[in-house]
């Protein structure tokens, strides 16, 4: 990441990924992080990233909750979080899951699942949801 774009980080209150990563946060390869997203900075050793994530704008990811629930958070490889998701402690997300935006994220999340709401639920399958999106497309 550039020096750039971690000031420009700093400058709107985010914790640039490497520094958290320093704090003891566990993140594999191509973490997309788009802008405004919150990962708990003072638990964040509490937080796996596996490959291929992508975390939409302003996601927010918690390990602690007002000292009140302290909980790891693992977050599974090739998984997709929607725009405006909140990840509370203690929730484990499996590989190639899909969080809809918006959603708030209270419990585990199954692999190759698609999830969305306050609180998520599961929507269907991601393969389900792939043939609905292939289907959409072809009448397009």
């Amino acid at each position: 990441m550039s020096v750039f774009r971690n000031i420009i980080m700093l400058l709107n209150r985010e914790i640039p990924t490497e520094v958290l990563i320093k704090r003891g946060m566990k993140v594999g390869k191509d973490f997309n992080r788009q802008q405004g997203c919150f990962i708990d900075p003072t638990h964040c050793f509490l937080i796996t990233i596996g490959d291929d994530v992508t975390m939409s704008i302003r996601v927010t990811v918690m390990a602690h909750d007002a000292n009140t629930k302290i909980g790891q958070v693992h977050i599974g490889n090739h998984v997709f979080i929607g725009a405006n998701t909140t990840i509370l402690p203690g929730v484990t997300i499996g590989d190639y899951a899909v969080i809809g935006a918006g959603s708030i994220v209270t419990h585990d999340v199954p692999a190759k699942t698609v999830v969305a709401g306050i609180p998520a639920k599961e929507i269907c399958g991601v393969d389900e949801y792939a043939a609905r999106f292939q289907s959409q497309m072809n009448e397009a």
